[in-house]
């Protein structure tokens, strides 16, 4: 979808006069000044000045040559066509959408609030405004479906030459400071996905109470599609933020699901099998196909340009001025405090040669392994950033950030979108037999062509196809027939940091991925993490979500 290496022009980043650039060398008219003060003879000053001028061109790269390392990064979305770019069409609606009301501005507070707790009219009130209204609208027309070519996709290139003044003013693109670097990135739009984000899953609900379960799980469906685009991203924040909204999104569309089924049923077979459709791996998801994100990378190259002399070590000019800006860049107060505490740090820093051999490692890894399968042997190894020293590397510390925690995220998107295919298919089973299958693999032909693999299951051998688990509590697990049945009771690791335990009966049926160790352990304890934990399985049906709310609906603390 996005291809590296096409050249793209852009206008010079305009450089301000600032205490900023003063630090870094760029404000000239600073140094003349000064120069003009010490010397008033004109020949002792042209003097002072050229070697001066001379000195700060040849020891600071230039704001052009900075601006190489943007245009490079920038370049990866050279290729995208102006109407595929659905960042065009969605910004212009965020920036007339208002902020939600203070009880639901997380996430989280917004995915379980439901009719009759006490943020409810506020937030629909808030959800049905002209503005909220557009936002839904311009979401839609982003994220629609393309029969043919090139996908849509966000396409907004990185820094302020590279956006119109009014985006600017409202905070919707990238901000790379003064001088403009990679590694100081602030990505000032993705607040207003966030609050884009809550104001999908308020509708969704109120969609649902008004028995438009359909229209709620497609309006979820489109912040999933969302989410892909993001996922596509060049820098580690956005495709983090991707990535992560997949997720929910996916569970959210499992909680939709999990309402219908214990309450209206209203879901028509159709529904559900165009829902399976659209999930499946080849479709608009194309999980596989998520670019790895190459800007953090090519911001540590730059950083390095900044820093060191070429073929010597640390610029101990621009070293502790250039570290402090990357670490200090969305606390700007903390500038000169961060800047006298990278004045030393430079001594013992590795010298060029050997960091930009790093900078390559680091790289080379990440990129050898993003095409790997999930159980290929060398993604069962520590990854190079683990094994960099800190203090030898700063830059690439400070640079560079755990990329490996994409993969981890990826992984979690695959089991999310095979075990919500399933669970739908588990749904529109029962809506039609008024009964749990016998057997998970009883879905397939009717509901999908054939099963799912559970992507954590590590039994893939003589061309093995091993499934997610799945039992009904009572049906399946109670050893003594004449015994009174006895509730399956799962214990649950909340990704909030809340763990509670929750006993189902037979009403229900349990679906889930052995998980992160690579065991079944039949949902007796469950923690929804890419992380290698021992002895929890990954959740899939009843979603964590769906026995969270249905936990602080018990407990009271459901207001």
């Amino acid at each position: 979808m996005i291809v590296a290496g096409k050249a793209v022009v852009l206008p010079p980043t305009r450089v301000r006069r600032s205490r900023r650039a003063a630090q870094f060398g760029y404000d000239r008219p600073m140094i003349r000044s000064r120069l003009s003060s010490l010397f008033r003879s004109s020949s002792l000053w042209r003097a002072a000045l050229g070697a001066c001028v001379i000195s700060a061109a040849t020891v600071v790269p230039t704001p052009v040559m900075a601006q190489d390392y943007i245009s490079k990064a920038n370049a990866l979305y050279a290729d995208i066509p102006a109407d595929r770019r659905s960042d065009t069409i969605l910004i212009p609606a965020l920036k007339e959408l208002e902020s939600p009301p203070a009880a639901i501005r997380e996430l989280d507070k917004a995915r379980i609030l439901g009719p009759g707790m006490l943020a409810w009219n506020d937030a629909t009130a808030w959800a049905s405004k002209p503005a909220q209204k557009a936002a839904i609208v311009a979401l839609k027309k982003a994220t629609e479906p393309v029969k043919s070519g090139t996908p849509m996709a966000w396409g907004q290139a990185y820094g302020v030459a590279a956006v119109t003044p009014d985006l600017v003013r409202a905070k919707l693109y990238t901000e790379l400071g003064d001088p403009p670097l990679l590694s100081a990135a602030q990505f000032l739009y993705l607040p207003k996905l966030d609050e884009l984000a809550i104001l999908v899953n308020v509708e969704a609900t109120r969609l649902q109470q008004e028995s438009k379960i359909n229209e709620a799980m497609e309006l979820v469906e489109r912040l999933l599609a969302l989410g892909r685009q993001i996922a596509d991203r060049q820098f580690f924040s956005e495709s983090r933020w991707g990535l992560t909204t997949m997720v929910s999104s996916l569970e959210r569309m499992r909680d939709l699901a999990y309402v219908d089924f214990r309450g209206k049923k209203e879901l028509t077979a159709e529904q559900i099998r165009a829902a399976i459709r659209r999930l499946d791996a080849t479709a608009d998801l194309r999980v596989d196909r998520i670019l790895f994100p190459q800007a953090d990378l090519i911001g540590a190259d730059q950083a390095v340009a900044l820093v060191m002399v070429p073929r010597a070590g640390v610029n101990e000019r621009t070293f502790p001025t250039t570290m402090a800006t990357l670490t200090s860049a969305s606390r700007p107060l903390r500038l000169f405090s961060e800047a006298a505490s990278w004045k030393g740090a430079g001594a013992s820093h590795a010298d060029w040669a050997s960091t930009t051999d790093e900078v390559k490692k680091l790289g080379e890894d990440y990129r050898k392994r993003w095409p790997l399968d999930w159980f290929h042997t060398l993604n069962q190894l520590p990854f190079e950033r683990t094994k960099m020293d800190p203090t030898q590397f700063a830059v690439l510390s400070a640079t560079v950030p755990d990329l490996g925690e994409l993969f981890n995220l990826r992984q979690a998107v695959r089991v999310e979108v095979v075990g919500t295919r399933q669970a739908l298919a588990i749904v529109g089973f029962f809506y039609a037999r008024k009964a749990f299958p016998p057997k998970l693999s009883s879905i397939a032909p009717e509901w999908m062509p054939r099963l799912d693999v559970d992507p954590f299951n590590p039994n893939l051998s003589n061309n093995a196809r091993p499934p997610l688990e799945y039992f009904v509590p009572i049906r399946d697990t109670t050893v003594n027939k004449n015994a009174d049945p006895v509730p399956h009771e799962m214990k649950i690791v909340g990704g909030n940091g809340v763990n509670f335990s929750i006993k189902l009966r037979d009403d229900t049926c349990v679906i889930y991925s052995v998980g992160s160790d690579n065991r079944a352990g039949f949902a007796d304890k469950v923690q929804n993490s890419v992380e290698k934990v021992p002895d929890v399985d990954y959740l899939i049906w009843p979603s964590v979500l769906s026995l969270y709310r249905q936990h602080l609906n018990e407990t009271g603390e459901l207001k």
